[in-house]
């Protein structure tokens, strides 16, 4: 493994990312001893906080909670007290080194299990925002054990997408052609896999999405995350995802007073098979609320895909996490003219005489729905006509065979949706739907209207089904009408269940090759 920094133009065609992230390795050093300062404080912090702020398993250990706030909370204040001057000392520092650190991390895996994919003309992409907040913040989500939580999630990731290798190696070996398109086309919930012929004299073109809802990743090239803020959390995710992802970029966002008010990074993330050729990452100009002390911001990225026919195929993907509870103020209408603007300068700085774009991808947590009346304005934006979303049937209205991706933060402990195969049946169910996930008819986008949302009952207490029940969509993965892609597969993805508050997405697509000249 090795650290990398942004790259430049001139480091284009070889040995990408060899700048350490600070210029002198003492000041790297300097930043990692005052992580060890930092620790201790968070800890007793996060345990303090821990018994005022119980998740929903807690709720009914009464007896716990009051031992923890009578005896366990003066010792931790008393740490707090103790730590307090070494904590204000080592954050000040840190802060300072901060302005002189490359507002990312990447890490260049050689421990990866699966390389050497053939080159191809299908890719996959997933988002999913993972809620890797401080212990204490996260209890606000109702989620709480982050570490073991971003261990979890690493490793179901992991699991996945090793036994989809595994699948698919066995029947190169075995099988013709036929059924190898077969596996690659479906990744199936219950039985890991389902096939489907898929006829050679059908064009491409022509062939309609398949559309999912399934227990496992399928295989994915790119792995895109939003809110892996916290970085010790973060780094137990990456161990465990450069298993399977040569290229990881972590940790990104600048902090200081003007941009987060030296609080939380971006929480952006993206893993990679792919080569990355260059890299970006701009925080936004406009935030409010909370968002404040967040860095949050636009990763850019270029990847090189190989070359075929003398040309060689790159793609653009972009990752991001837009305003939450903006309320009535137009944030996240700014944020989304920032995308369109950055997005198109990053393209017109990184594209390369005799380079073919092969995709140009935008993904991520947007915060907002097409069909919420309170977000028709967002969903009308310049955006969505120059990136299509496929689950948009037109502004303010969804396929009908879409499912919101933003869970009810109250019911996230309830055992019928702890496992993936019990996730899975609630989506597909437009009750069980309607009762655990956030409903698409927000008038205002705020703390109290989204985590209090109440499910809508008569009053004999039945649930009273709406046609926006449970569709909340605000994980989504766009790809750009100036490189347009046949969508093949899209899947709403409950593996990660009970371990986020969200359902990601992953899109698999066909693009079209550099021709022969």
């Amino acid at each position: 493994m090795m650290l990398f920094a942004e790259s430049t133009m001139a480091s284009l065609e070889q040995h990408l990312f060899v700048q350490p992230v600070f210029k002198y390795r003492g000041l790297q050093i300097l930043f990692d001893l005052t992580s060890y300062v930092l620790w201790p404080f968070m800890v007793c912090l996060n345990q303090a906080v821990g018994p005022f702020l119980p998740v929903t398993p807690e709720k009914t250990q009464h007896h716990i909670i009051l031992i923890k706030r009578a005896l366990l909370m003066p010792i931790f204040i008393a740490l707090i007290l103790l730590f307090c001057i070494p904590y204000l000392v080592a954050f000040i520092l840190r802060n300072i080194l901060h302005q002189f650190r490359r507002p990312f991390c990447i890490l260049k895996s050689s421990m990866c299990s699966i390389t050497g994919f053939e080159e191809k003309s299908t890719f996959s992409v997933a988002t999913s925002n993972l809620c890797l907040l401080p212990e204490f913040m996260a209890r606000f989500n109702n989620l709480n054990n982050t570490a073991q939580r971003a261990n979890a999630i690493g490793e179901r990731i992991y699991a996945d997408q090793v036994h989809y290798a595994s699948m698919v190696s066995k029947l190169l070996h075995k099988s013709s052609s036929e059924k190898i398109c077969k596996v690659k086309n479906r990744f199936h919930s219950k039985s890991g896999y389902e096939t489907r012929n898929v006829p050679k004299s059908i064009p491409v073109t022509n062939q309609k999405p398949k559309v999912d809802i399934i227990t496992h990743f399928p295989a994915n090239d790119f792995l895109c995350v939003q809110e892996a803020f916290e970085r010790d959390y973060t780094k137990m995710l990456v161990s465990q995802l450069q298993k399977i992802y040569p290229f990881i970029v972590y940790d990104v966002g600048y902090c200081s007073p003007m941009v987060n008010f030296c609080g939380l990074s971006s929480g952006l993330m993206v893993a990679s098979r792919y080569e990355i050729a260059a890299i970006k990452f701009k925080p936004y100009s406009a935030k409010c609320g909370f968002c404040s002390i967040v860095g949050k911001g636009l990763l850019m990225m270029k990847v090189i895909l190989g070359e075929s026919n003398g040309c060689r195929s790159v793609g653009y993907l972009f990752n991001t996490h837009l305003q939450a509870f903006q309320g009535t103020k137009p944030i996240v209408s700014s944020q989304m003219s920032e995308i369109l603007l950055w997005t198109t300068e990053f393209r017109e700085r990184h594209d390369a005489p005799g380079e073919h774009v092969t995709f140009d991808i935008l993904c991520g947590d947007f915060n907002i729905d097409n069909m919420s009346p309170g977000e028709s304005s967002m969903a009308s934006h310049e955006l969505f006509e120059v990136y299509t979303d496929i689950c948009r049937e037109a502004p303010g209205k969804d396929h009908d065979w879409t499912v919101g991706t933003e869970l009810r933060s109250s019911l996230l402990h309830d055992k019928s949706i702890s496992t993936p195969e019990g996730l899975k049946a609630a989506l597909e169910d437009p009750y069980l739907r309607q009762h655990y996930v956030i409903d698409a008819d927000l008038q205002t986008a705020t703390m109290d209207s989204i985590y209090n949302a109440e499910v809508k009952v008569d009053t004999h207490g039945n649930l009273v089904l709406s046609p926006v029940g449970g569709r909340r969509r605000i994980d989504v993965v766009l790809y750009r009408n100036d490189c347009p892609v046949t969508v093949k597969n899209f899947n709403f993805v409950t593996s990660l269940a009970p371990h986020t508050d969200h359902i990601p997405v992953s899109m698999t697509f066909h693009c079209d090759r550099p021709k022969t000249e």
